[in-house]
């Protein structure tokens, strides 16, 4: 279920270590615009985000959660200013997908099969799969309608929730809503909830971040073996 998500995320769209937050940064905001102010201010100077994460596909039919995968998730901007992105997938399989130039490539080792996308006049929309990082609020106050949910505590960190619903109702028909925990001593997302129309939703967690930590060009590439079986998607 996670690939169709991936594919799904794919076709549709198809920051050195933290310094130590001020006192007023590590208070809660209190509106959507002081929130969405201090998110802004990361993103002046954003250059990369790097974690840990879990993510897990609730099937709404079934009332329950798949089966959980974890691995590495790696967020940067070319000189162009254009989303270079690494999600790789460790447990319980390996699965690689990395978007750079606008073409998105899903690497599957097990079975021996990629799948290389041309993201076309969509690849903008790469950052629907990192919300929160780096994006000013007058970009997100032009995509999304913006709501402040109010404070929640995510395994020990003091986080403010906001969800953005897409203006776009092409995008809408993928997803309903955004739902983003901003952990409020770093102003940037330690959990993603993308939910779905039909009530399904995938729930993505981030641990161990990095805030601009150097990350090797490399990573958003994926140079495929020899006898891959390829499958190209334009």
């Amino acid at each position: 279920m996670h690939l169709i998500a991936s594919l799904c995320l794919a076709i549709m769209v198809l920051g050195g270590a933290e310094t130590a937050p001020s006192a007023q940064q590590a208070g809660r905001p209190q509106t959507v615009d002081q929130l969405l102010e201090r998110m802004g201010a990361v993103g002046k100077s954003f250059r990369s985000f790097e974690a840990n994460f879990t993510q897990r596909q609730y099937i709404a039919v079934l009332k329950e959660f798949d089966s959980p995968e974890s691995g590495l998730f790696q967020y940067a901007r070319a000189k162009d200013g254009s989303a270079l992105l690494r999600q790789e997938i460790k447990t319980p399989g390996v699965r690689i997908l990395t978007i750079k130039g606008g073409i998105a490539t899903i690497y599957q080792p097990k079975i021996n099969q990629a799948s290389i996308i041309s993201l076309g006049k969509n690849k903008d929309k790469v950052e629907y799969l990192a919300l929160g990082l780096g994006q000013s609020p007058g970009k997100l106050r032009e995509t999304f309608d913006v709501d402040f949910q109010g404070a929640e505590t995510l395994d020990g960190a003091a986080c403010s929730v906001l969800v953005l619903k897409p203006k776009s109702s092409a995008t809408a028909a993928f997803f309903s809503s955004f739902t983003l925990w901003i952990k409020n001593s770093t102003n940037v997302p330690i959990q993603q909830k993308l939910q779905e129309p039909n009530g399904n939703y995938l729930l993505v967690t981030f641990a161990g971040e990095k805030l601009n930590a150097s990350i090797a060009g490399s990573q958003f590439e994926q140079k495929l073996p020899k006898g891959v079986e390829i499958q190209q998607i334009k």
